[in-house]
Order: C-alpha cells, then structure tokens, then sequence
C-alpha cells in the first residue's frame, strides 16, 4: 500500500486518527460540529471510502442538527490496510481510535452493504454507547446463509481466503484487483449498480457520487481493496449475528436488490425486531442511498434520532 500523502487527505477534506499498532484511520466530519449533538457514524459499503456517506448524508446532518462521521474502512481511502483482519475485531482497532479522537461517548450507526456487518459488530462491542442501528441492505455471513437456506451476496464463498492470498501463486488475484479498479475507468465498475436499474442510471448525482468515492478509495492503490475481499473478512466476520440486539434497530432491504438477496434483510429484521422497510422502488441495492431518502426526515438518520426519542 502507498505511503498516505498528507496533503491530499486535508485536500479531500477528511482527517486521520491513530489506531492500536500505529495504524492510521481516515474519517470525517459533518453535520452540525457542537459536542452536545447525537452523533451518527455512517460506514459505506464495498469499493468505497468515508466521502461516499459524507456526501450521502451531509445536508441531512446539517438539517438534522446532527454530528455525523464517516470512517474509511481499512485499505480503503487513507485507511491503512490490515490483511487478514476479521470485522468482530474493527470496533477496537478502527472505531475506538475515532470515538476518542473525536470524544464521542454515545452514538448511533448505520451501514450500507459491507458497512453493515461492522454496523452490527460496533453495538456489539459497544452495548451501551451504540444507542441506534441502520442496517442499509446488509447482508449475512456466508455459513449463517448456508445454515438458514437464505440466497447468498454476490461473491460470497468465491473468494480466496487471506491465507491464500499470502501465497505468491495467487500474484494473478491482486493483478486483476489492478486492472479493474485502478486501471479501468469507475464508471465500468459502477456498472454494477446501475445494470438493469433506469432510474439509478438516470440519477447522474449518485452515480457520480459512487464513481468518486471509488476513484478515491484507491487513492493509495489496490492492495487494500483486494485484502479486503477475502473470504474470511468479506463474508465470514468472527462473531455470531444471532448475538446482535439494540432497542432502535432499523432494517432497510428492498426486494428489488440483486447484489445482496432482500431475503437476508428480513431475516434480520425478524432476529433484531426491527423496524422493516423493504418494498422495490426501482433503484434495488442503491435505494435508500438517493431519491427520497436523502431528504432529511425520511433519512435513516432521521428513523434512528425518532426511534432514540421514543425509547
């Protein structure tokens, strides 16, 4: 991984926090910057980086009246990469460095796609302070998948092991993640979202939105994004899901997502006793990410501050 270039993480307005092992973690900040507002951490899903929530959420923070930070997962962004690390460990070496940086002792968070297992794995570690969890079309651990019969995410189980892609025979593996991300242009690769979705292709905002934080998210190279699509960080975390609870949970899956089956959604709505949304609005695995849910009250950030009221 390249070394982090200090001015360009200033440039793109984002700051860094120290974790165990000297590592460093990229974040930023938005919304409203008073230490007594509730804070909703935002953690974005895979091929992105912290700017991708940032610009997803900033104007609802801001009307919100919220503090909103967005942390880039490691070897995403200026995150430093951490092979073969499990998600059941990322609350203690990534999360806590950023709580403390910025003094946060209660918040609430929400993931979108691969932000959610560390959505989840964040109320776990941190029962008390986590006081909300938006889970964005999240998807399961590939044996719990196996276990319940539920439709697997794309990807899952055919993907190296990190301890396979120690070995130098799979050189190959981490080529491909060269070429396809940081050779080929970003818009190829959002091509994954937008395929077979009109109105996310016509909704130029998002799709320029994801195309930026792709081309930021290896800022420092492929290496990182590579690491992170083992098989045993990806899609197999380290801690039972069964185990995950929070009183303001919230569950956000529509039925038209292609990238992660809606069925894994349900399933945790029904184990969490969640609040449940989930009806097809044509934008499948991108939907509460545009449209009508980046205005401020029909936000998942808004769902989780009434749900903190309520309780």
């Amino acid at each position: 991984m390249q070394p982090i270039a200090l001015d360009k993480v200033t440039a793109n307005g984002q700051l860094l926090a120290t974790g165990k092992n000297g590592r460093q973690i990229a974040y930023c900040t938005y919304g409203k910057q008073d230490p007594a507002a509730p804070v909703v951490i935002n953690m974005h899903g895979s091929g992105l980086e912290a700017g991708f929530e940032r610009d997803t959420f900033e104007t609802v923070c801001v009307a919100l009246e919220c503090r909103g930070i967005a942390i880039s997962l490691p070897g995403c962004g200026f995150t430093d990469e951490k092979p073969g690390r499990q998600v059941k460990d990322w609350p203690l070496d990534d999360l806590d460095a950023v709580l403390n940086s910025e003094g946060v002792n209660q918040f609430h968070i929400t993931g979108h796609s691969q932000g959610t297992p560390h959505a989840m794995a964040a109320a776990l570690y941190f029962p008390a302070r986590c006081i909300g969890l938006g889970l964005n079309a999240p998807l399961l651990p590939t044996k719990l998948c196996k276990e319940i019969g539920a439709k697997s995410a794309i990807g899952a189980g055919k993907t190296p092991t990190s301890i396979k892609l120690k070995r130098a025979s799979t050189g190959w593996y981490f080529s491909v993640f060269r070429i396809v991300f940081g050779v080929l242009p970003a818009s190829l690769a959002a091509n994954a979202i937008t395929r077979g979705f009109p109105k996310v292709k016509a909704d130029h905002e998002l799709v320029n939105r994801v195309e930026a934080s792709m081309r930021r998210s290896i800022v420092r190279g492929t290496s990182g994004a590579t690491w992170e699509s083992a098989q045993d960080t990806c899609f197999d975390w380290g801690f039972n899901v069964r185990d995950v609870r929070n009183e303001n949970a919230f569950v956000w899956h529509s039925d038209d997502d292609t990238a992660i089956p809606s069925e894994q959604g349900k399933w945790l709505a029904e184990n969490l006793s969640a609040n449940y949304r989930h009806a097809s609005e044509g934008y499948g695995h991108m939907t509460y990410c545009a449209g009508q849910y980046q205005e401020p009250q029909k936000s998942l950030v808004a769902a989780l501050l009434r749900g903190a009221e309520q309780a």
